[in-house]
């Protein structure tokens, strides 16, 4: 039993009359009277007194249009009520973030200025999140797979240190220097988790000296001589470096990339496709300051 044959049901239950109601649905009539007689064969009860060419509701035929009618209306209300609400929710754009990060202030200022209409929503996650969990787009440093994945930049990874230092003006830093350095680092995020990986590999136990989610506090606390840090080429946007110097691992430079990854099935729905193109030139933005 389907939708469609009800309505048709329903039309010929008003007009009584195969003919008149082929050409008012556009169908055939030999259509019309098997989907007709396939509705009453599947219920196992006539629902039309026939004479001819003419045919009347029976007796069950007017309560089964009675509750059919009232179910399709039911029907249509639900169908009104799921556009209403995608309508309502089609401008609400949820952003997932592996940690906190100091462009996102900015990020949405830009997002607004540029998109007034869309309401951002956050959403922070660790790996342990349950991945089933709606979002939008999600920043991340590797692509997800299956996802849409939108490259944001690549940056590379300074390490900062106090001005004040005078042995500590090269360039150029072999991680074997390190050891000697007290370490500043952010809380358990992405780019701890680069920089401690680096380390190992070079034989040397990350133990940080001070941990603080807060950049301007790390930059403070490298300012004032108590260590170096890890700091990003650019997402680390409005961080006072004052009093503080940068250089380069050594043999080679050490990068990170970060992506906007989104759902396939969600770059489809009303100003996601915008809202990817406003974050992308707000980083390229970043990248030329």
């Amino acid at each position: 039993m389907r939708l469609l044959q009800l309505n048709y049901f329903l039309n010929v239950a008003l007009t009584q009359n195969i003919s008149r109601s082929a050409r008012i649905l556009h169908v055939s009539q030999p259509s019309l009277s098997r989907s007709i007689h396939d509705l009453e064969n599947e219920l196992g009860v006539p629902l039309f007194t026939r004479n001819g060419h003419a045919l009347a509701l029976n007796e069950a035929g007017r309560l089964f249009a009675i509750q059919v009618r009232q179910g399709l209306t039911m029907v249509d209300h639900a169908v009104d009520n799921l556009h209403q609400f995608s309508n309502d929710n089609a401008a609400r754009i949820t952003l997932r973030f592996e940690s906190s990060t100091a462009v996102l202030p900015r990020l949405l200022d830009h997002l607004h200025e540029k998109l007034p209409v869309v309401q951002i929503q956050l959403m922070q996650s660790g790996f342990e999140q349950d991945p089933l969990l709606h979002y939008d787009f999600e920043f991340t440093t590797t692509p997800i797979p299956g996802n849409r994945n939108f490259h944001l930049l690549r940056e590379e990874i300074l390490i900062r240190y106090p001005a004040t230092q005078a042995d500590a003006s090269n360039s150029m830093i072999v991680p074997d220097q390190l050891a000697k350095w007290p370490l500043i680092m952010t809380e358990p995020n992405p780019l701890r988790e680069q920089v401690t990986s680096l380390l190992q590999q070079a034989g040397i136990a990350a133990h940080p000296s001070f941990v603080t989610g807060d950049r301007q506090t790390i930059l403070g606390l490298v300012r004032a001589g108590q260590g170096i840090c890890f700091m990003p080429q650019y997402s680390w946007v409005g961080v006072d470096v004052a009093g503080t110097e940068a250089c380069h691992f050594s043999p080679k430079p050490v990068f990170r990339d970060i992506y906007l990854s989104a759902p396939a099935q969600s770059m489809k729905l009303p100003y996601h496709a915008q809202v990817a193109a406003a974050i992308q030139d707000y980083f390229q933005g970043i990248q030329k300051n």
